[in-house]
């Protein structure tokens, strides 16, 4: 095989994974336009405000945060536990997926991330330095 054919192959591999890949943000960024955001894969870096572990009535265990940036803040909501617990004003990185608005039963969720753990994607909460 020709180099350059070579190349057209790998560049034809290379791009579905390329257009996968999680979109860097900042919360002003996606507060200030969501439906440029929605549905779609987004890191984020802020600070933890408010954070929750919950379990819901049937025994699903969650969990809920605030991600700060200035005067800016989205919501996060994760399925199962976080630990390393996060600390108030800890600095952290999500990675998920965010909605502009979401529907759960009779709730209506806006501007969340949602950072459950996916086959295949690395989503979640990590502390940075």
């Amino acid at each position: 095989m020709r180099r350059t054919h070579l190349f057209r192959l790998l560049l034809v591999l290379a791009l579905p994974a390329l257009a996968l890949a999680a979109e860097k943000a900042t919360v002003a960024d996606i507060l200030k336009d969501p439906k440029k955001f929605d549905s779609k894969e987004v890191e984020v870096n802020g600070t933890v405000k408010d954070f929750k572990q919950r379990t819901s009535k049937i025994g699903n265990k969650y969990y809920t945060l605030k991600l700060k940036d200035g005067d800016k803040e989205l919501s996060v909501y994760g399925r199962g536990t976080l630990e390393p617990t996060p600390k108030e004003g800890a600095k952290v990185q999500v990675s998920g997926l965010f909605r502009a608005e979401n529907k759960v039963g009779d709730n209506v969720f806006k501007n969340e991330i949602d950072c459950s753990a996916k086959e295949g994607k690395k989503f979640g909460v990590k502390e940075i330095k």
